[in-house]
């Protein structure tokens, strides 16, 4: 990215910061939890999930989608199940 913008590491961050309001590493990761979102509301497999979106194993991207969102992945796919199954709202 410094090549690309002409700011140092730090400079970059900070302006980042400034304009999204977060710092580009959770920027990046909440971008990853989105698409790990859309492939469970797909019901793919959850290690499946986690290893495509980019995490190093299935416990820390259950670890970090739980943070990020108050419930873990296989209990949001089964929400998004049961939402397709007719049964309760959706959980976004």
């Amino acid at each position: 990215m410094e090549a690309v913008t002409g700011l140092g590491r730090y400079q970059f961050a900070r302006q980042f910061r400034a304009i999204y309001g977060t710092s580009p590493y959770r920027y990046s990761v909440m971008r990853r939890l989105d698409v790990a979102r859309a492939w469970l509301r797909e019901a793919r497999p959850l290690a499946e999930t986690a290893v495509k979106a980019g995490f190093a194993d299935q416990a820390h991207f259950t670890r970090t989608f739980k943070a990020a969102f108050g419930m873990t992945p296989g209990r949001y796919a089964k929400l998004c199940a049961a939402h397709s199954a007719g049964g309760v709202a959706h959980p976004s």
